[in-house]
């Protein structure tokens, strides 16, 4: 119960501390822009508005609450590391992993926030414009989320063992990875089986495609929360898939953030 309850209070202050912060507003005040400015996309676009005010919204929620994923989950960690007062924190006692629970908590809840109010502008626009709300978008607008809460894990993780740059560097590969891992290794396939006898990937072309594989299994698949399509063209999830992908999120979230327990109780602070 005292390990819940440190985790809870570190929470309540990480969101605190977040919604103070500059950074999380100008990024969604200028989604809101951008969700309002896609009504004029729609208008020009050739493709039906509401497809294009769905689709291209829904992006917007993802790349925005990536953004802050990065520079708050980074930022808090190395923060209170930079300005010492993880001493203070860790010195009443509180245990590392409730330090960096609490962090992620609050920072979730900074996110989900964020998800909501922009799904709300989605909402708006488009009973603005006289479509119908499915339930497609709200489901995508729900895995957008669940993509979130993994990018941020990794975040804290990276924040636990390296520099803010670093650590913002490699969540963006975690990101880019985990939306072009499959793409990649169908590319990868493709260019073995069309090669020509003799050539290097012929010759070399399955330990390739291996290598490829063990890349696309290890790393998270962020593009199975990629719902936009889905949401645009109102075709809705089979329940069963919801609930995988959510036991996927929360495993995976969990396994990183064991290993940032790990690496964080290892850390010297002096």
């Amino acid at each position: 119960m005292l390990f819940l309850r440190e985790v809870y209070l570190i929470a309540v202050n990480s969101f605190r501390e977040a919604v103070r912060d500059k950074i999380p507003y100008v990024v969604l005040f200028s989604a809101i822009a951008l969700a309002a400015f896609t009504v004029l996309l729609g208008e020009w676009s050739v493709f039906d508005r509401e497809f294009v005010v769905k689709s291209n919204t829904i992006s917007l929620i993802s790349l925005s609450g990536f953004f802050i994923a990065i520079f708050a989950g980074v930022g808090q960690v190395q923060k209170e590391i930079q300005k010492k007062t993880i001493h203070t924190l860790l010195a009443k006692p509180v245990s590392r992993s409730a330090f960096l629970l609490g962090k992620y908590f609050g920072l979730l809840s900074l996110i989900a926030f964020h998800v909501i109010l922009l799904s709300l502008t989605l909402f708006f626009v488009l009973w603005t414009i006289d479509a119908k709300i499915t339930i497609p978008v709200v489901q995508a607008c729900y895995l957008v989320f669940c993509e979130l809460a993994i990018v941020l894990a990794f975040a804290v993780l990276f924040s636990t063992y390296s520099s803010a740059l670093i650590s913002s560097l490699f969540s963006i590969g975690i990101f880019l990875i985990g939306h072009l891992g499959n793409q990649i290794l169908k590319e990868v396939y493709f260019a073995y089986r069309i090669s020509e006898e003799g050539s290097f990937l012929w010759s070399n072309g399955e330990f390739i495609y291996n290598i490829a594989k063990g890349i696309h299994y290890i790393f998270p698949n962020l593009y199975k929360f990629n719902a936009s399509g889905h949401a645009a063209h109102s075709i809705v999830l089979e329940q069963s898939y919801l609930i995988w992908q959510s036991v996927y999120a929360i495993g995976y979230s969990g396994a990183v953030l064991c290993l940032a327990a790990a690496l964080f109780r290892k850390k010297d602070f002096v």
